[in-house]
């Protein structure tokens, strides 16, 4: 990501006739100031930063899966999302985490996606998914945090599977897939810690039989014209592995 500084302007100095001109004359101090810019404060603690990582990640996932199945149109809405909605309030967090974030890569895989062209997609996608992968790994993850992440990825696609399902028919088939996208990434967290740490693997386990479960809920991407699921489910695993997490350290 390219990080835009404030231009230094040469402000030249005007000699006018009537006043006359003044020679030798050294323009303001901090003109000439080289001292190094102080990085900013980080607005959001470690788990919100992850989780809206999180998000990004759940979009990206389901974008490429439609676009493996034919569905450009709907990937591309997925693929934009994030630069549209989501990345401009993380500016600040990676720059006060040292990192460089990932706009060019969301940016060219937008526009592979746009075009079409699967090679360039698959290519964008690994890239984009690696990037962000880096600006995760800033952060030190213990096994309470990642389960934190995870619970709150499983919320939030309660909360767009509740918007995507009414009454058992699909009523905004966008939101049915982000719940999928957010869920397949709080899997993968369960994966990751599991793997981090081998002491809490076997509670990461349960953790990952718990969301396992939930697979029935998609019985495609595209949702069909009937999907007897609510969004209760999503929100009754969230809350039983907030209990399993209890055990974790122990």
């Amino acid at each position: 990501m390219t990080v835009h500084r404030p231009l230094r302007h040469l402000v030249p100095v005007v000699c006018l006739a009537l006043a006359g001109c003044v020679g030798d004359e050294s323009p303001p101090a901090d003109m000439d100031s080289t001292a190094p810019t102080e990085p900013p404060e980080p607005q959001m603690d470690d788990g919100t930063y992850l989780y809206q990582l999180g998000l990004m990640r759940g979009h990206l996932l389901v974008g490429s899966a439609l676009f493996e199945t034919g569905e450009q149109a709907a990937a591309g809405t997925h693929s934009k999302h994030p630069t549209d909605e989501l990345y401009a309030p993380m500016e600040t967090e990676f720059a006060a985490r040292g990192t460089a974030g990932f706009a060019a890569e969301l940016e060219a895989h937008a526009q592979a996606v746009a075009e079409g062209d699967e090679g360039a997609v698959a290519d964008r996608y690994a890239e984009l998914v690696a990037s962000i992968g880096e600006n995760e790994n800033v952060v030190r993850v213990s096994s309470e945090l990642a389960a934190n992440v995870i619970v709150r990825l499983l919320r939030e696609a309660g909360r767009e599977y509740a918007i995507g399902i009414v009454d058992g028919k699909p009523a905004n088939a966008h939101e049915y897939q982000d719940a999928f996208g957010f869920t397949q990434v709080a899997s993968m967290w369960t994966q990751k810690a599991a793997a981090d740490s081998p002491t809490d693997k076997p509670v990461f386990d349960a953790i990952a039989r718990n969301i396992e479960g939930l697979a029935d809920m998609w019985p495609s991407l595209m949702p069909p014209a009937e999907v007897p699921h609510t969004a209760a489910r999503l929100y009754g695993a969230a809350a039983e592995i907030e209990i399993l997490a209890l055990d974790l350290g122990r």
